[in-house]
C-alpha cells in the first residue's frame, strides 16, 4: 500500500530552514498524532506538537496540554553520533540519555508508550528521505 509522507519546509526570517514531518499512532483510548520539526541538519528536533482524539484529561491529554513535558523535545537527536537511527524515547523513571530521551508523563504510561512507538515508527518511515537530504546538505557545505 502506498503511504503519503508529507514534508513541510519552513524558512524563518533569519534564513534558518526547518523540516516538518507528520507522525501518527495509538494512545490509550484512540488516535494520537503530531508534527515534528527538524532543524536543517535533519537530526535535531527544533520543536513538536502533539494532539489526541480522546486521551484522559490531566493524564494522557498532557501530550498536548503540558508545555513543560513537550518542551523536553527541543534539541533531542534522532541519530546518534555514529549516524545510526535512534528515534526519541519516552522513558519512565528518569532520563538516562539526554540526547534522545524525554521523561514520561506520570500516570499516562500507555499514552507515553504510544508516543514512543509513534515516534520510532513514524520517523523511521521518513528515514530514506531524511538520509537522502542529509547527504545533499553535506555536499552543499
Amino acid at each position: 500500500m502506498d503511504r503519503l509522507l508529507p514534508v513541510f519546509t519552513f524558512t524563518s526570517s533569519d534564513k534558518m530552514e526547518y523540516n516538518i514531518i507528520y507522525v501518527r499512532g495509538k494512545g490509550l483510548w484512540d488516535e494520537i498524532w503530531g508534527y515534528i520539526t527538524l532543524e536543517g541538519d535533519w537530526n535535531t528536533i527544533a520543536g513538536q506538537a502533539f494532539d489526541h482524539k480522546g486521551e484522559t484529561p490531566g493524564l494522557g491529554a498532557e501530550i498536548k496540554d503540558n508545555k513543560a513535558w513537550y518542551s523536553q523535545f527541543a534539541g533531542k537527536k534522532i541519530y546518534n553520533t555514529n549516524g545510526e537511527y535512534t528515534s526519541i524515547s519516552v522513558v519512565k523513571g528518569g532520563v538516562k540519555d539526554p540526547t534522545n530521551q524525554v521523561d514520561a508523563i506520570s500516570g499516562a504510561t500507555i499514552t507515553g508508550n504510544g508516543v514512543d512507538e509513534m515516534l520510532d515508527r513514524g520517523l523511521k518511515y521518513y528515514e530514506p528521505y531524511i538520509l537522502k537530504n542529509k547527504k545533499s546538505e553535506t555536499k552543499n557545505q
